[in-house]
């Protein structure tokens, strides 16, 4: 019992919220912007479809990935677009550079702002743990993850506890203030179609998922887990609505208001490990791709030592490119992504990917 659990919740829902987390909800402006900012049951709205969308896509992409054994992102892609795989693997390329690069900065900021660490230690620091963990292989990874997102999940219901314990009154008239329906649900596709783009990088996460039956639990439960801090963090929010909008870093200031400071260090150093997780996780789908292609060329995958090596340098590369400004740049089409994953993911793995399972499904009862 508690084995299925694992494999067909705990590891896809850990996969998929690790990866989202340090680049969408550290800071809870993404919560802000795409959420609370429509108000306080428009919040709700967008989340809703956040969830539902999330739970689609991972359901359908899991079932896919399953009937054909495409468990890495080229694989799977060549079911949805052929030889058109290579727009995904041009744009996921650009989208991972971005997260990798806010991934590098944040890092050391996050360390540097809280507990005065120098900058360039927690870049070092992510660095070093990015390499040990992609060494130690995709079961390493799901593990950290798991437990990263277990110690998440912890404090999410603790920070619950107090906010609703201490500051109930104030969530409640937040309601009446008035939300923003059409804008809500245009954040909820917005946000949440620029997030499922990184689904196919995730696939590995299921390989152990064995019938629809379990594709479709994990998929609905790694889509509830994903918004779970999302709903955390929005209603925590409201405790202060309107005024927390303005705050950069909304998270922050709310956690900081409302708890303990101990609570607050633990929270930081959490965020910081979600964050390098976010790393882990991107760079795992891109290894599972590389090793494909060099099993295809060469008959042998790239070692332990080459899965540190490529993560390290990509590592690198990120933190070299945002501190000469060029992530800046890319970032400005980042809002664009939406469009973009919508065109070559979303539409697809409905009108192709949904018609090839119904027919492989066919195919394997006859």
């Amino acid at each position: 019992m508690l084995a299925n659990l694992v494999r067909i919740v705990l590891v896809p829902s850990a996969v998929f919220l690790s990866v989202l987390f340090g680049g969408s909800f550290g800071s809870g402006r993404e919560v802000v912007e795409f959420m609370s900012d429509n108000g306080p049951a428009g919040g709700f709205i967008s989340i809703a479809i956040i969830a539902a969308v999330y739970s689609t896509c991972l359901f359908l992409s899991f079932e896919l990935s399953r009937l054909f054994k495409a468990y890495e992102y080229r694989g799977f892609y060549k079911l949805l677009l052929g030889r058109g795989w290579v727009i995904y693997e041009l744009f996921i390329t650009l989208a991972v550079i971005v997260a990798l690069a806010i991934c590098a900065s944040s890092s050391g900021e996050v360390l540097n702002s809280h507990f005065g660490l120098p900058t360039l230690a927690g870049g070092f620091l992510l660095l070093l743990l990015v390499a040990a963990l992609n060494y130690g292989g995709r079961d390493i990874v799901e593990r950290s993850m798991v437990a990263s997102v277990l110690a998440l999940a912890a404090m999410l219901i603790v920070l619950l506890v107090i906010v609703l314990a201490t500051r109930s009154d104030a969530i409640a008239s937040a309601f009446d203030i008035e939300s923003s329906l059409s804008d809500a649900v245009r954040d909820g596709f917005r946000y949440s179609i620029t997030n499922v783009g990184f689904i196919p990088l995730l696939l590995y996460c299921g390989t152990q998922l064995k019938s629809r039956r379990e594709t479709l639990i994990a998929g609905v439960c790694a889509g509830f887990a994903a918004i779970m801090p999302a709903v955390v963090f929005h209603l925590t929010f409201l405790a202060d609505y309107p005024n927390v909008i303005a705050q950069t870093l909304p998270t922050y200031v709310m956690i900081e208001a409302l708890t303990p400071a101990l609570f607050l260090d633990a929270y930081v150093l959490v965020l910081f490990v979600l964050i390098v997780q976010t790393g882990v996780g991107m760079l795992q789908g891109a290894i599972e791709r590389i090793d494909s292609w060099r099993k295809e060329s060469t008959g042998a995958g790239l070692g332990k030592l080459g899965h540190a090596g490529f993560a390290s340098a990509a590592v690198l590369a990120s933190a070299a490119l945002s501190s000469i400004g060029l992530v800046n740049l890319i970032a400005q089409g980042y809002n664009y992504l939406s469009i973009i994953f919508a065109v070559i993911f979303v539409l697809p793995l409905l009108l192709v990917g949904i018609p090839r399972i119904v027919r492989q499904s066919r195919a394997n009862s006859n």
